[in-house]
């Protein structure tokens, strides 16, 4: 089945804008892309509930990293666990990072997110002029000391899931990986997705490689193009330009893609399944720290499957076309991934 382009093309549009955006920071002050949220009924202060605050460098309105942050961010002031929140975004790692961060813990935001791994020598440079506020940064590798935190991204959980499906839609082909770059996380999600993929047809194989940057569709079109040339039927992306990109090249070759943190059904019928991140159970972890005064030494907060962190999204397009046995296979593990049973492996190499 292959869809239209257009979906891709608005959202390679709106990646393009970010990317732009971000750089553009770099000659203004650093308030500059701030969105605060203002509680009703006056004060946050006066609650006594903490309030959360988040710095992103890209735009947080990106149906993926970003949005799944403000979604987090939302769910936890709907639900009165926290007061309000503040987002700063189109802000570049660095002079402007640092500015942004300093800025959140003078006004009394704690915690205090900086929402991508560029974030950490931001981080560490700030937290030691307040100690008692969590300074957390998307790590992923459990990075922690004294106040500044980090948060994992154990997103292999659900490609192992994704690779069942795929492997049980497709007759034939390998894995196709991408990353932005060649680190942890991205090699974990694709030897899951292969593990899963190998569980419905244990001679699959498979290849994986590093873009070199984050939001370049084009680039990463071409990557994976050029492993659909060499067999790929299965794509599983790490990174919003990296499935983009993929997404694209599925659509021309009739090939299977999946979403990544966020439901990415809507951008074409090739894309078979999404995961998404539920950043509220993240967020709730790091607030229920500040609110207990367990600031400093903080912690590594690992959320994943098991605590409802991580959800698989099948496209209702794909669902009447899964074979019964593979479904039930997915099922299986996926209930015994949520009750602890089984434990998808982090594979890194």
């Amino acid at each position: 089945m292959r869809s239209s382009h257009r979906p891709l093309r608005r959202w390679r549009a709106a990646l393009a804008v970010t990317a732009a955006a971000a750089l553009l920071v770099l000659a203004g002050c650093g308030d500059a892309g701030r969105r605060d949220t203002a509680p009703a009924g006056g004060d946050p202060a006066a609650s006594g509930k903490p309030r959360l605050a988040i710095v992103y460098y890209p735009q947080f309105k990106d149906g993926s990293w970003g949005e799944a942050a403000l979604t987090g961010a939302q769910k936890l002031k709907d639900a009165g666990v926290i007061a309000d929140f503040a987002v700063q975004e189109n802000v570049n790692p660095g002079a402007d990072g640092v500015r942004a961060l300093r800025s959140f813990a003078e006004q009394g935001y704690n915690p205090i997110i900086a929402h991508s791994f560029n974030y950490g020598d931001d981080v560490k440079q700030v937290a030691s002029d307040f100690p008692n506020t969590i300074f957390a940064y998307a790590g992923g590798f459990g990075d922690v000391k004294d106040n500044v935190a980090d948060y994992s991204q154990p997103f292999w959980e659900a490609t192992y899931l994704e690779g069942i499906l795929g492997a049980g839609v497709t007759t034939g082909g390998n894995v196709a990986g991408a990353g932005g770059f060649d680190i942890p996380v991205c090699r974990a999600m694709y030897n899951a997705y292969l593990d899963g993929a190998k569980l419905v047809r244990p001679d699959t194989t498979g290849s994986f490689v590093a873009v070199g940057d984050w939001s370049d569709v084009q680039r990463a079109k071409e990557a994976a193009l050029a492993q659909a040339d060499q067999g790929a039927t299965m794509f599983v992306g790490c990174g919003q330009g990296p499935t983009f990109g993929q997404i694209e090249a599925a659509t021309e070759r009739g090939a299977v893609a999946n979403g990544y943190t966020g439901d990415m059904s809507g951008l074409s019928g090739q894309v078979l399944a999404s995961f998404t991140w539920n950043l509220d159970k993240v967020f709730q972890e790091m607030v229920a720290d500040v609110v207990a005064g367990k600031t400093n030494p903080t912690r590594y907060y690992e959320v994943g499957m098991t605590d409802d962190g991580l959800d698989v999204v099948i496209n209702p397009a794909w669902k009447d076309r899964i074979p019964a046995g593979v479904m039930a296979t997915f099922e299986q593990k996926l209930a015994d991934i949520r009750s602890g049973a089984f434990t998808v492996p982090m594979n890194k190499q």
